[in-house]
């Protein structure tokens, strides 16, 4: 790991600091640093892949559009691109350290009197970079929650609001009326407003509260509907066809309408100028994201002799629903290897998986690459699941789960984002992470 790197996860690592006072002076210190028409998108899940289907589309339509999104995988880069691909790795470490030496802390000598949390460097880093290549669009993805999150110190000309559940409930709120509120905080006065299916009402109080323009939202406003074989997005923009559509899953259904819907408002209002109808023909097929029901290469599968191995970062009861009832599909046998944060709520998403995976094919594998990982015999205990499922290393998980699928079987890896991204490394699978498009 390169010096940098190492210094930078310093950076307040394990420190969740609220309010956007740091941010709000770092950015008074670069007043030119954004001076490109931007969007903000939050939610619970889905978040991700919305902001790449809506980055995805600009470059397509000639724009050149810098993308922020978090956590990283494997590789840190995988946090800032433009036109869908990663900075190099030298451009990176440039840009980092010029926002260390001048955001890092008083020991060092250009150190600016604001002190920056390793999330803030991130989006300090992001704008930098945005800036260097001449960015004249950018989609920044909320971290967590939305009001206190730093990206809140943008001015975004429009937000969406991908999907409300509870996670994280000690920093934004036990019920979802809550944490819907905290993510309502991207909201703008004058600026329209694209949500979700989960709690539009209490989103559409804030956004009238709030003073946006305009408020939409997924299940009333519109809506994705499959006929003939073929996906639709149905709205007052009419009944579009979106291609590829009908090989996600549903609640991938549910990001993808949220995308395109918020790509044709901000057409509509004239935020945007592309051909939104024409790059609709091809957006859902050419766009990337690893981690959501993402399949590995057919030659990892053949390696483990399995039929297939699919990976989907689900670490909160809700996303755990939506991966199962996207597993149930599949009436190939298949098997469960996952762990997750100790401090998830383990005992609500244990349950879930039963539903479509018998106990002697879940298969508990240790997660090096953070503290807050539970030990393989802890998650056995936490969800009364015998100890003879609990395996030593990802490697064992993975052979033991292919033995018990066979041939036609198919594994598939969740739980926990750091778990994914040890199966990356695991199964070689880190060039699929270079562009999202």
């Amino acid at each position: 790991m390169h010096p940098f790197y190492k210094r930078l996860f310093q950076q307040n690592e394990h420190v969740m600091k609220f309010g956007l006072e740091a941010i709000q002076k770092a950015l008074s210190l670069e007043p030119k640093i954004v001076s490109y028409p931007h969007i903000l998108i939050a939610g619970t899940n889905g978040k991700g892949q919305t902001s790449a289907l809506f980055a995805n589309a600009l470059t397509m339509g000639g724009i050149r559009t810098g993308l922020f999104t978090s956590p990283h995988l494997v590789d840190f880069r995988e946090r800032i691109r433009v036109d869908g691909r990663m900075l190099s790795e030298e451009e990176i470490i440039r840009i980092g350290e010029q926002v260390l030496c001048k955001y890092g802390g008083d020991d060092i000598p250009e150190f600016s009197g604001v002190a920056l949390t390793y999330f803030e460097c991130c989006l300090m880093m992001a704008l930098r970079a945005f800036q260097a290549r001449n960015v004249e669009f950018g989609v920044f993805e909320v971290g967590l929650g939305g009001r206190l999150d730093a990206t809140n110190a943008l001015n975004p000309q429009m937000s969406i609001i991908t999907s409300i559940s509870r996670d994280h409930e000690e920093y934004l709120g036990h019920d979802t009326a809550s944490i819907a509120c905290e993510k309502a905080g991207i909201m703008r006065s004058g600026c329209p407003v694209v949500c979700g299916r989960n709690e539009a009402n209490t989103l559409e109080a804030e956004a009238r509260a709030r003073g946006c323009s305009s408020f939409d939202a997924l299940g009333r406003d519109f809506e994705w509907r499959e006929s003939a074989g073929a996906l639709y997005l149905d709205s007052r923009f009419g009944k579009i066809e979106l291609p590829g559509g009908c090989r996600l899953v549903s609640y991938q259904r549910d990001n993808a309408a949220v995308a395109i819907f918020a790509l044709l408002k901000a057409k509509e209002t004239g935020l945007i100028s592309i051909p939104v109808r024409d790059i609709l023909n091809s957006l859902i097929c050419k766009t990337r994201w690893v981690g959501r029901m993402w399949p590995c290469s057919p030659e990892i599968a053949q390696k483990y002799g399995v039929a297939g191995i699919i990976l989907d970062g689900a670490h909160n009861p809700d996303g755990v629903r939506a991966f199962v009832e996207a597993a149930k599909r599949n009436p190939s046998p298949h098997a469960l290897v996952v762990n997750s944060c100790s401090d998830k709520d383990i005992e609500q998403m244990f349950p879930q998986y039963l539903e479509t995976f018998p106990p002697d094919s879940i298969f508990v594998v240790p997660v090096e690459s953070t503290k807050r990982a539970c030990s393989p015999a802890d998650y056995c205990s936490r969800t009364h699941l015998d100890i003879s499922q609990a395996c030593s290393s990802l490697r064992e998980g993975l052979e033991r789960a292919a033995k018990a699928v066979g041939p036609r079987g198919i594994i598939y890896i969740s739980g926990s984002l750091y778990l994914i991204g040890e199966a990356i490394r695991e199964l070689h699978e880190e060039a699929s992470l270079e562009s999202i498009l």
